[in-house]
C-alpha cells in the first residue's frame, strides 16, 4: 500500500510536471508542420449568412468567395481615383447605343458586349462529373463533405455560364440585394422576374393538388426543390452572342453598370453546380449551393467550418495572372507624386510581375471576442489585425497634431499601420415626414440646422472613434469623384473656413441658438410653452453603448431640447424606420461602388424607406434635388456633373436631413512579413496579391513565445516538496514492517 501510494503519487506529479513543460514550450494554436508554411492566417467573428453570390452581399462572405468566383472586371490594385480592368473579360467594354423594338415600339438602348478571355478553367469539382450529378442514396453513403468525392474534374468557362448567373438573380427563392436596380435597368429583366415568380407558383399549385390537403411546402421543397428553367422564358436583356460573348442590353443609359461587373452577383454560374447540389442526398447532408462556392478564381473553398475555421487553397487551374505596375507618376501632380512613394514605401511596387496568388493558403481562424483575438496578433499568430476601442491606446499614440501614430512598443515589433477613408457615411437622420422636424417650410428647416450645428461631430470622432474620422460636409466620401477639399469643400451651415488654420471650424453654439430661436423654440421651448421635445430611436443595445448615446442626448442639451431615447432590438428598430415611425434615427451606408449616385441616390425621393423600402431612410423629397439627380446620375465625369453635384450639395445642406456626417477611417495592424498590404477599400480580391515571407514569421514568433521556466521551475520545486510527506509515510510503513 506504501508503495502504491508513493508510485501514484510520483505518476501524478510526473504527469503534471511534462504537462507543464509541454504548456510551456508550445502555445502556438496551428500544427508544427505549419510553422514555415506559405499560408496567410487571419481571424473572423461571425460565420457568413449566405456564400450564395447571387445573395452573399460583403462582409466575411466577400472575403471568402471574391477569391472564388470572377466577375468580369475588377478595380486595379493601385490605381486613384480607382479605376477599372478586365479580368476574366478581354477588355473593359463600352457602352454602345443600338436601336431596337420594344414591346412594338422603338427605342434606343445602351448595349455592353463582354468577351471573355478563352481558355480560363473552374476549379477541379465533383460537380462536373456527370456520375456525381445522378446519385442514388446507396451511391451517397460514406458522403459527409465535398472531399469525400473522389472524382473530380473541371472545364472552360464560357459565356452561357454568365448568363444563367443573372438570370439566376430573377429567381423569387433568392433574396438578391439588387434586384431593384436590376429591373430598373435591364431591358425585360421585371418581366422575366414576374414569369418565373408566375412559373413557380404553377408548379406549387400542381404539387398541392396532387399531395391533397396535408401537403407541406416547406418540407417537401426543402429536400426536393423545384427547379425553374431559366432558359425558358425570354430576358432580350441579357443574351449569348457566341461561346465566349454576351451582351447585356439597358433600357437607358446606366454607367455604374460597368462597376456592378467587378461584384459577385455578375460572377458565373455553371449549370452543373446547381444540378449536383439540387439533388436530394446532398441537400439530406446539408450539402448546399448556399454554403459553398465553385469558380474559376485564384483560391478554393478547402474547408468550410463557420465554428472553427475557414480555408482558401491555392487553385492549380487557375491561370497565369500576374502582379500588376503602376507607370512613374505627372511629376506636376503634387498628389499623385505623393502617392506613388506612400506605395513604394509601403512596398506595393515590389511584386510587379510576380505569378499569382504569392501564398498558398489563407486560414480564417474563428474569434468571438476582441481580447484572444488582439493577444494572438501580438504573438504573431495572425498576420493582421483592426484595433478595438478598447485597444487602441495600445496601439496608436496621437500626436499634438491629432494624427495617428504607432506606440513604441508596436514599432518595436516591427508593425505597421495602414490607414485609409472608407467608402462609408454615418449619419444621424430626422424623418422628414415628421410633422414637427420634417418638412422643407422655414421653421423646421431652421430647428434642423440648428441642431446640425451643436452636435459636435469632431468631438464624437475623437471620444468613441479614437479619431478614425473625417466630418463628412458632403455625402461624397475621400476617393469618389465629386469629393472636394478646402473651402469648397464644406459645409456652411455648419462651418466655416478658418484661412489661418487652413480647416473648417464649427460655427459657434450661438448661431445654433439663433437658428432655434428663429424657428420658434427660443432656450428649447416652443410658442405654446412647453419644452420642446423629441424622440430618437436606436437599435443600439448594451452597457457599453451608454456613454454614446448619453453623449448624443448632451448635444441637445446644449439647446435646451430634451432627447428621449428609445432603445429596442434590432428588429423592431427597423421595422419603426421602414413605417416612419420616428424622429431621428442613426443609420449609415458603405458604397457599393465609387461613384457619387451610389451616395445621391441615399436621398432621391423616390427611394423613401416609407412606401418604397428604398434606402432613403430620411423619407426625404425635394422636387429640385430630384430633378437634379435625375440629370446627374448616369453622367459621366466632368465639369457638368461636377457643377450638378455641388448644386445637390448646397440644397442638402441647406434642408439638413442628416446631421452628425462621418466618413470613418480604417485602421489595419500588420506584421512586417505580411506584405502588399495597403488598403483598397473595393478590392473583395485582394489576398491574390498578398506575399508572406514564412521564414521571418516563424523565426518572431519563436522569439516572441520563449517559454518561460520560472514558473515551471516554481511549480515543480513544490511538487517535490509535496512528496516528502509521502516518502516519510513509505519510510516509515517500511521501518514498522
Amino acid at each position: 500500500m506504501a508503495l502504491w501510494t508513493l508510485t501514484k503519487c510520483g505518476v501524478w506529479h510526473g504527469a503534471l510536471v511534462v504537462g507543464l513543460l509541454a504548456a510551456g514550450t508550445c502555445n502556438s494554436p496551428y500544427p508544427a508542420a505549419d510553422e514555415r508554411a506559405n499560408a496567410l492566417y487571419t481571424s473572423f467573428a461571425d460565420e457568413p449568412v449566405h456564400m450564395d453570390p447571387a445573395q452573399a452581399y460583403g462582409g466575411l462572405a466577400y472575403s471568402l468567395i471574391c477569391h472564388i468566383v470572377e466577375p468580369p472586371l475588377q478595380y486595379h490594385l493601385l490605381k486613384r481615383p480607382y479605376a477599372l480592368e478586365p479580368l476574366t473579360a478581354t477588355e473593359v467594354p463600352r457602352a454602345e447605343t443600338r436601336r431596337i423594338t420594344w414591346e412594338g415600339k422603338g427605342m434606343d438602348a445602351v448595349v455592353y458586349t463582354v468577351r471573355l478571355k478563352r481558355g480560363i478553367l473552374y476549379q477541379d469539382h465533383p460537380c462536373f462529373v456527370a456520375a456525381n450529378r445522378r446519385l442514388t442514396e446507396r451511391e451517397a453513403r460514406g458522403i459527409r463533405r465535398l472531399a469525400d468525392f473522389r472524382q473530380r474534374a473541371t472545364r472552360e468557362l464560357v459565356a452561357s455560364d454568365y448568363v444563367l448567373g443573372i438570370r439566376r438573380l430573377a429567381d423569387p427563392r433568392l433574396t438578391c440585394p439588387v434586384i431593384g436596380t436590376l429591373q430598373q435597368n435591364i431591358l425585360g429583366f421585371a418581366d422575366y422576374g414576374a414569369a418565373l415568380s408566375h412559373a413557380l407558383e404553377a408548379a406549387r399549385a400542381e404539387r398541392r393538388q396532387a399531395a391533397g390537403p396535408l401537403y407541406n411546402r416547406e418540407e417537401d421543397e426543402k429536400y426536393n426543390p423545384i427547379r425553374l428553367d431559366y432558359a425558358a422564358y425570354p430576358l432580350p436583356g441579357v443574351r449569348e452572342v457566341d461561346r465566349h460573348t454576351f451582351e447585356i442590353v439597358l433600357q437607358q443609359p446606366y454607367p455604374q453598370l460597368l462597376y456592378w461587373m467587378t461584384m459577385p452577383f455578375f460572377a458565373p454560374v455553371p449549370p452543373e453546380a446547381l444540378e449536383f447540389f439540387g439533388q436530394r442526398p446532398l441537400l439530406e447532408r446539408a450539402l448546399t449551393f448556399d454554403k459553398t462556392a465553385i469558380g474559376t478564381g485564384p483560391f478554393v473553398l478547402a474547408e468550410y467550418d463557420p465554428t472553427n475555421q475557414m480555408v482558401l487553397e491555392r487553385n492549380p487551374n487557375f491561370r497565369d495572372e500576374r502582379y500588376p505596375s503602376l507607370a512613374d507618376p505627372d511629376r506636376a501632380d503634387p498628389r499623385a507624386v505623393a502617392y506613388y512613394e506612400e506605395l513604394k514605401a509601403a512596398g506595393m511596387l515590389d511584386d510587379a510581375g510576380r505569378r499569382l496568388p504569392m501564398v498558398d493558403r489563407v486560414v480564417f481562424r474563428r474569434e468571438r471576442e476582441w481580447i484572444p483575438r488582439w493577444a494572438k496578433f501580438r504573438q504573431g499568430y495572425y498576420d493582421d489585425s483592426g484595433i478595438s476601442s478598447d485597444l487602441f491606446d495600445q496601439a496608436i499614440t496621437l500626436t499634438s497634431s491629432g494624427d495617428a501614430t504607432l506606440s513604441d512598443d508596436m514599432v518595436r515589433q516591427g508593425i505597421r499601420l495602414f490607414s485609409a477613408p472608407s467608402m462609408v457615411v454615418n449619419y444621424f437622420a430626422f424623418n422628414m415626414r415628421d410633422p414637427v422636424v420634417g418638412g422643407l417650410g422655414d421653421r423646421p428647416r431652421k430647428l434642423r440646422q440648428a441642431i446640425s450645428i451643436a452636435f459636435n461631430t469632431e468631438e464624437e470622432i475623437a471620444i468613441f472613434r479614437n479619431g478614425r474620422g473625417v466630418v463628412a460636409h458632403t455625402l461624397i466620401p475621400p476617393g469618389i469623384f465629386g469629393h472636394e477639399e478646402g473651402p469648397e469643400g464644406i459645409n456652411p451651415i455648419t462651418h466655416r473656413w478658418d484661412p489661418e488654420r487652413a480647416c473648417a471650424v464649427r460655427r459657434p453654439l450661438d448661431a445654433a441658438r439663433q437658428l432655434l430661436k428663429e424657428a420658434g423654440y427660443e432656450n428649447g421651448y416652443g410658442p405654446d410653452g412647453r419644452k420642446l421635445v423629441l424622440n430618437f430611436d436606436t437599435g443600439w443595445v448594451g452597457s457599453e453603448l451608454r456613454p454614446r448615446l448619453k453623449f448624443v442626448a448632451k448635444q441637445f442639451d446644449k439647446l435646451g431640447i430634451h432627447l428621449n431615447v428609445r432603445t429596442t432590438d434590432q428588429n423592431r428598430f427597423e421595422e419603426k424606420v421602414i413605417a416612419g415611425n420616428f424622429q431621428i434615427l442613426s443609420w449609415g451606408w458603405m458604397a457599393d461602388y465609387p461613384d457619387p449616385e451610389n451616395f445621391f441616390f441615399l436621398l432621391y425621393g423616390p427611394n423613401a424607406k416609407v412606401g418604397s423600402a428604398g434606402e432613403n431612410s430620411a423619407n426625404y423629397a425635394n422636387p429640385e434635388y430630384d430633378r437634379l439627380f435625375g440629370r446627374m446620375r448616369n453622367m459621366e465625369n466632368g465639369p457638368e456633373r461636377l457643377a450638378l453635384i455641388r448644386q445637390m450639395s448646397r440644397i442638402l445642406q441647406e434642408d439638413a436631413p442628416w446631421f452628425g456626417c462621418v466618413h470613418p477611417v480604417s485602421f489595419t495592424l500588420v506584421h512586417e512579413w505580411h506584405r502588399n498590404a495597403y488598403p483598397n477599400a473595393l478590392a473583395w480580391g485582394e489576398l491574390k496579391y498578398r506575399r508572406i515571407e514564412a521564414e521571418l514569421r516563424a523565426e518572431r514568433r519563436r522569439a516572441w513565445n520563449r517559454p518561460r521556466w520560472e514558473p515551471v521551475a516554481l511549480v515543480f520545486a513544490l511538487l517535490v516538496l509535496g512528496t516528502v510527506p509521502a516518502v516519510r509515510i513509505v519510510l516509515r510503513h517500511l521501518s514498522e514492517a
